[in-house]
């Protein structure tokens, strides 16, 4: 394994997944997004937390269940503080949190999320033996396990058309090291990619 010089594209969300759920009002499947408000409703000593979505059409109201018949106390730090001040970033936080999805069994829509990618150069662990000949190595980091085709994703960051992308594959030009088919994955929460520069 030696360290050579690439790319780390890393995707940050910054929006919250919509979810898909029946609409009461609307009488039908709709789309519901975060308001970036908590509702905090409390119970003695103890305190039920929801982060506020929104139907897009008639704005009926859905709550997200993040903590239930908790006491403020055992909440770390100033996390209870943020969630009274409607704190942005904590909202987006769980508004990207799968596993406070499937905790209540709420249906997100995987596109609807928007993110930015962020480049830098850095130092990338490679294995020498996946590199032939010149190779712009890639370092794809996705922490937040964004729903994204690699071809897709890669003909928008690389600026070139999907079937430019599917050329390059087939050629061999275009690979991830461990030979993965780029046509058909997701990425993964870290995803090594090699292009191959033609002389």
């Amino acid at each position: 394994m030696s360290y050579l010089k690439g790319e780390t594209w890393t995707l940050t969300p910054v929006s919250s997944y919509k979810i898909v759920r029946n609409c009461p009002k609307c009488g039908t499947k709709s789309l519901f997004q975060s308001t970036g408000n908590f509702r905090i409703n409390a119970n003695k000593k103890c305190v039920d937390i929801w982060l506020i979505y929104q139907c897009e059409n008639c704005r009926s109201t859905y709550n997200l269940t993040v903590f239930e018949r908790v006491s403020p106390k055992k909440l770390p730090g100033e996390l209870y503080k943020k969630f009274q001040e409607n704190n942005s970033g904590l909202a987006l936080e769980i508004g990207t949190a799968k596993e406070i999805f499937e905790k209540n069994r709420a249906v997100v829509k995987e596109e609807s999320i928007s993110y930015i990618v962020t480049k830098e150069d850095t130092e990338i662990p490679v294995s020498l033996q996946a590199l032939e000949g010149n190779c712009r190595i890639i370092c794809i980091q996705n922490p937040s396990g964004l729903k994204i085709r690699a071809d897709k994703f890669l003909a928008k960051q690389l600026s070139i058309s999907r079937s430019k992308v599917k050329h390059l594959i087939a050629d061999g030009l275009l690979q991830g090291s461990k030979k993965e088919n780029l046509e058909k994955i997701h990425l993964a929460n870290s995803l090594l990619i090699l292009l191959k520069t033609v002389a």
